[in-house]
């Protein structure tokens, strides 16, 4: 019973939310459209030092013993910081076209990496693309989505009732207490993504490159 409950009420969020759904899911496509863009039109001296570095890394990564715990306290530090931001933009009445524009950047790193592996290594490409790349994706943009619209409408909300003049102090520490768990939650997701690059990603481009 209580899982119907929850999908109906998910279910329901999403009616409530659909049009902010798709303009976020435009936007992230919007940023791996100009990902694509950005590699197709990228200078020659940028290209080479890129292509240099890449071909380094794919050299070395045979011979690599993989320091996993420092692997994953950087995925860490650089995708916890993203989902902090979005929390607190969805606190503040003037947060949502940042969020837009994470949503974009998101997107925009997903399509030069893609893009730019496969116009670099043809065939290996794809396959480190397929393998190493999306698969933490497939985690990471529904969360990035999830979180984004869930601050969306969090801002709009204190909007809505600053303009009704709706006193809601007295509930406001229980919302954001609210808020907050759906994004520890959220995390905690985004956190398998985490686990899935940390250990298995790298790994799979060690087989495909050798």
């Amino acid at each position: 019973m209580t899982n119907g409950r929850r999908i109906i009420n998910f279910n329901k969020h999403i009616e409530d939310n659909f049009w902010l759904y798709i303009i976020s899911m435009l936007c992230v496509f919007t940023g791996i459209v100009l990902g694509i863009y950005a590699v197709k039109y990228m200078g020659i001296v940028e290209n080479e030092n890129l292509l240099s570095y890449l071909n380094d890394f794919t050299k070395n990564i045979a011979g690599v013993s993989f320091q996993y715990k420092n692997m994953f306290l950087d995925i860490l530090k650089n995708n916890f910081p993203l989902i902090i931001a979005i929390w607190f933009l969805g606190l503040t009445m003037v947060g949502i076209p940042v969020i837009l524009i994470i949503d974009v950047i998101k997107g925009f790193t997903i399509g030069f990496t893609i893009s730019f592996m496969i116009k670099s290594f043809g065939a290996k490409g794809i396959g480190m693309v397929l393998l190493g790349v999306l698969p933490q994706n497939i985690i990471y943009i529904p969360c990035i989505m999830l979180s984004s619209v869930i601050a969306m409408e969090f801002s709009l909300n204190i909007l809505k009732d600053s303009r009704a003049k709706k006193h809601w102090i007295g509930g406001i520490g229980i919302r954001i207490v609210s808020y907050t768990i759906i994004f520890v939650m959220i995390f905690a997701v985004m956190c398998s993504g985490f686990l899935l690059e940390t250990l298995v990603t790298p790994n799979l481009i060690k087989f495909i490159m050798s």
